[in-house]
């Protein structure tokens, strides 16, 4: 191997050692940490594809209750949102190795981790090295992104597909090798049905194209064969699923509910709380704009603005999600380690005499100590297991219950409490009476000794009841009990 490829290449790995090594942290987390609710649901749907049937059509969760409120009823427990691709990642690890969460984790951590490798050999095309290696770094270690490279979620991989897109689409249209155009139609087309808002991607991507072949763009056959070829495997998935509506969640809300869009708001959350304070963590917000700010180079001229105004444009047409959801922010994560890099480079190369040169060199690294320090601050209780008593409740109606209960675990909703039982059941409270003659509900699990709860007490069979949680057969209730407890 000559000299510069084995340089590159231990540089590549140093970038993804560096970012995989920090999302390990409590790599063993059960399901029952930050934002569980939407990691338990996609966690079942990895589940149920490798111990049930392997249909990519028609994954399934392990919740009875509708996907939303108002929904249709769901008893094929259908889970149809995003393309299962990370899932089926996950049912493949765990026909080698069974079902573990950790499993999961890594899959997550391993496409984040080669985000960062493949950030970097998209900016180099355009920026120094030095920049580009700096950029990947913070995409690395930013604290937000660590907690977030290792949940068990589809976005770490649509990131990927995101960075991974750019780059071939780059390759492509500076090559124009046809084999290059395919792996851009089959990244282009993960990307999407992993996560839809990779629409939004056509900004940056219809830059490149214009910036090589200008007009002439709308001459070639190969253009129309990347962008439009892209696209039927989304179409085709959006049909589908329409098919099912009670798979869906209803998601018109994401959009502008309550009409939150350029409200005060809207700029207060994502701008000075979710920016500033959790995701780039005020120093790295600081250098985001020094970065903004800075002059560009003729390689990239175009191509960082207008990725980052397609991220803007995805955060402004999904108004509600993005204020509601922290992590639907993650699109920004990879351009906005671009602009702190440049931030960096900015002040680095500002000033004229040594004293100056060593104030501004300073400045930036305190900035980027900031972000580590603030950043590290502001996630670190995201990893934190703030019911416990789920788990162990879980854990118990695993070994006490057939294998083929049917479990009501009311946790406001949120799936998490159920995926702990590792049984199909409900995950709020409901007609109890109508889910055990008509659903098969079998037992009843609470952490919580509400009203309900003590009234099932009173007039069922208790199986096992500890001082956190209580476990209840469901078929030895009163019958004149049940309808008092709808």
């Amino acid at each position: 191997m000559k000299k510069k490829p084995l340089i590159e290449f231990l540089l590549l790995f140093f970038i993804f050692c560096l970012a995989f090594v920090p999302r390990l942290y409590k790599i063993n987390n059960p399901v029952a940490d930050w934002h569980s609710w939407r990691q338990a649901d996609t966690a079942a749907v990895a589940k149920n594809l490798f111990e049930g049937e392997f249909n990519l059509l028609y994954p399934r969760a392990d919740n009875y209750f509708p996907m939303s409120e108002g929904a249709l009823p769901n008893p094929e427990r259908y889970f149809l949102n995003e393309f299962p691709f990370y899932n089926a990642l996950v049912a493949v690890c765990y026909y080698f190795v069974g079902v573990n969460e950790a499993y999961a984790r890594l899959v997550s951590i391993f496409f984040s981790s080669l985000t960062s490798v493949f950030l970097y050999l998209l900016l180099k095309k355009f920026l120094k090295k030095t920049v580009a290696f700096l950029a990947a770094i913070f995409f690395a270690v930013l604290p937000f992104n660590i907690y977030y490279g290792r949940v068990i979620m589809p976005d770490p991989t649509f990131i990927f597909f995101s960075v991974f897109s750019l780059y071939s689409v780059l390759n492509w249209v500076e090559k124009e090798k046809f084999w290059l155009a395919i792996v851009s139609v089959i990244s282009l087309s993960l990307a999407m049905l992993i996560k839809p808002y990779a629409i939004f991607l056509g900004l940056p991507l219809s830059y490149l194209v214009l910036r090589k072949w200008g007009l002439k763009s709308l001459k070639r056959w190969d253009v129309y064969f990347v962008f439009v070829l892209s696209f039927i495997p989304l179409v085709f998935w959006r049909y589908h699923i329409n098919q099912h509506p009670e798979g869906m969640f209803g998601s018109g809300w994401l959009i502008n509910q309550g009409n939150i869009r350029f409200k005060g708001a809207f700029f207060r959350w994502l701008i000075f709380d979710r920016m500033n304070r959790l995701i780039f963590a005020t120093g790295g917000f600081v250098l985001f704009w020094l970065g903004l700010i800075s002059s560009r180079n003729k390689k990239e001229g175009l191509f960082f603005l207008s990725w980052l105004t397609s991220v803007a444009l995805y955060m402004i047409y999904f108004a509600r999600g993005n204020v509601t959801h922290d992590y639907y922010q993650l699109p920004l994560v990879p351009v906005g380690c671009v602009f702190m890099a440049k931030g960096v480079a900015f002040l680095f190369h500002l000033g004229k005499s040594w004293l100056s040169k060593l104030i501004n060199t300073s400045l930036a690294f305190v900035f980027i100590a900031l972000m580590l320090a603030f950043g590290w601050y502001e996630v670190r209780g995201f990893f934190n297991i703030n019911h416990p008593e789920i788990v162990e409740a879980g854990k118990a109606v695993d070994e006490l219950t057939p294998r083929d209960a049917r479990v009501i675990a009311p946790y406001n909703r949120d799936p998490a409490f159920l995926y702990q039982t590792n049984r199909t059941g409900w995950s709020d409270l409901g007609p109890i009476e109508e889910w055990i003659n008509e659903g098969g509900a079998t037992h009843y699990v609470s952490v919580n000794f509400d009203e309900t709860t003590k009234k099932l007490e009173e007039n069922c069979q208790i199986i096992k009841k500890t001082e956190r949680y209580v476990i209840i057969d469901l078929q030895s209730c009163v019958p004149e009990m049940l309808n008092s407890t709808n």
